[in-house]
């Protein structure tokens, strides 16, 4: 019986821990920062996986806003990283991948009328153009933003890094990421950009394998100046963040429920198992 118990015992407590490691459940709130992955907000009706439609993002919105939650830039966290200070409570960093011009008709209004911060994530190559990534995801807007608009938009919209044209990392040479990294560079300098030095990898693509070619990976990151490099991984980020080349967010699809939506904010993922 006493062999038993202490069976369950050891079970509960790998049950317990596995659990704290995937989805954070006791760590303090001070500790917990939630990322959250969008792209495109839609006004006709139509969503997909990068789409979500306009009504579904007030919703959760308003729900971030009963709940209290606070949302900072990259660069915030970054300061109260450097500066050993705590999260705020339920701490949340809103961003936006590549930078579509519904990101400033419809999301930047939402952000002024909420009072939050988001983070726009530019293929810096492609701004102000047309795109459909190659036949994937395409819907009738798919504009991105143009300079005067990426300068409208800076009182509640950081920018940074998504590659200089939409290409995924984890199918490059290091030569050609470097590359890409210098025309990302020239771009804002030539532009005039104001860019925090963070990168969302496109499609979450990077050197995922450890070993030599990922340290070379995060090392020209780093010669570049990068400071974050943001994958997908559904997955609440432990603060301060002790791999900053491989910073977890939190996908939210166009088609998830208001419910799923919910779900993946306390436990960084829809379901525990």
């Amino acid at each position: 019986m006493i062999y038993i118990l202490s069976v369950l015992i050891v079970l509960l407590l790998l049950f317990l821990i596995v659990t704290n490691i995937q989805f954070k459940l006791f760590y303090p709130s001070k500790n917990k920062l939630r990322i959250l992955e969008y792209h495109s907000i839609s006004t006709n009706g139509f969503e997909d996986q990068i789409t979500i439609k306009k009504d579904k993002i007030i919703e959760q919105f308003e729900y971030l806003k009963k709940n209290n939650y606070k949302t900072l830039w990259l660069s915030e966290v970054d300061a109260l990283k450097n500066n050993k200070q705590k999260l705020p409570k339920k701490a949340v960093v809103l961003t936006f991948d590549d930078g579509f011009l519904d990101n400033y008709t419809e999301l930047y209004p939402l952000l002024k009328e909420y009072d939050f911060k988001a983070v726009c994530f530019m293929v810096l190559g492609r701004i102000g153009q047309k795109v459909d990534w190659n036949g994937k995801f395409i819907s009738d807007n798919m504009q991105l933003m143009n300079k005067e608009q990426l300068l409208a938009i800076g009182s509640h919209i950081e920018l940074g890094y998504h590659t200089f044209k939409h290409d995924n990392y984890a199918h490059l040479s290091l030569e050609e990421i470097e590359k890409d990294l210098q025309l990302c560079q020239e771009v804002i300098a030539k532009e005039n950009l104001n860019v925090f030095p963070a990168l969302a990898y496109t499609f979450g693509g990077y050197y995922r394998k450890k070993g030599p070619k990922q340290d070379q990976f995060f090392e020209l990151l780093k010669k570049y100046g990068i400071k974050y490099g943001l994958r997908i991984g559904n997955r609440i980020n432990v603060f301060p963040m002790k791999d900053n080349y491989i910073v977890q967010r939190i996908d939210i699809r166009g088609k998830d429920s208001f419910e799923t939506f919910k779900k993946k904010i306390i436990l960084g993922r829809r379901k525990l198992f």
